[in-house]
């Protein structure tokens, strides 16, 4: 890729030679015009500039090719395509990401397949307080080994990391011949895990969630006359109507008819 572009563009540079001299425009006279130029032009182009001459360091240097995974920020995807101005970065979602090459000379680029495609898989681990944790360790790791696509060398690792808060906390390190099949990897490990971990009795405790009650009823605003009137009367109404049937069963008690009225 940089061998190509670098032909490409000098092949540009020296037709537009040949097509200057051919049309018989004197050069020395159009170097007096660019060097009057170039003063206002670099000014109001220094970020162009600044993107070419990056792009061009990119291209001698390589610190990524095309195919690469990178991380460059919040950016993480596949690269597509360096050229002189910007690199364009393919997403894991498929979005296709322009970045200007002075963003990634200058800030910090991780490179995932730099030299190879040997990637280390983390997975995280805890179980209940209680287990046996060297049972627990030797599942793991048996678990680790008998994945296909787990390299033998560099060995898998389970590592006991913390007594957490609600759980013994394991991690399992592994190693891979390809980094980008990692998804792959973690995911079938974890469900080797949970069908392993329930055919041993191995407890993986979950966080204990919070409730919060709702209140019955809500208060009305301090602030709105209309909804204060019709709550007051509503609790006037109540009030007679409790009012009256405490009447009406004192009366009956009494043996008395009660009024009409």
């Amino acid at each position: 890729n940089s061998i190509r572009l670098a032909v490409g563009y000098a092949g540009v540079a020296l037709a537009a030679l040949v097509g200057i001299s051919a049309a018989g425009i004197d050069l020395s006279n159009l170097a007096l015009v660019a060097g009057a130029l170039s003063l206002g032009i670099g000014f109001g182009l220094q970020n162009v500039v600044s993107n070419f001459v990056s792009g061009l360091i990119l291209l001698a240097e390589r610190p990524f090719k095309v195919g690469d995974w990178i991380v460059a920020g919040d950016i993480s995807g596949t690269v597509r395509k360096i050229s002189v101005r910007a690199t364009e970065i393919e997403t894991f979602q498929r979005q296709s990401v322009i970045l200007p090459n002075s963003n990634l000379i200058n800030n910090a680029v991780g490179n995932w397949t730099h030299r190879n495609k040997l990637g280390r898989v983390d997975i995280k681990v805890g179980v209940a307080y209680g287990s046996d944790v060297k049972r627990v360790h030797a599942v793991l790791l048996g678990i680790c080994r008998a994945h296909p696509m787990v390299l033998k060398n560099p060995e898998p690792f389970v590592l006991f990391a913390n007594f957490g808060p609600a759980a013994l906390e394991f991690e399992i390190r592994v190693f891979v011949a390809d980094v980008l099949n990692g998804s792959i990897v973690q995911n079938d490990i974890r469900f080797a895990i949970f069908d392993i971990f329930e055919d041993e009795h191995i407890e993986i405790p979950s966080a204990p969630r919070a409730v919060v009650e709702s209140k019955k009823r809500e208060s009305w605003p301090i602030d709105d006359d209309k909804i204060e009137a019709e709550f007051a009367e509503r609790e006037r109404l109540e009030a007679e109507a409790a009012a009256e049937q405490a009447r009406l069963a004192k009366t009956k008690r009494r043996g008395r008819k009660p009024d009409p009225d």
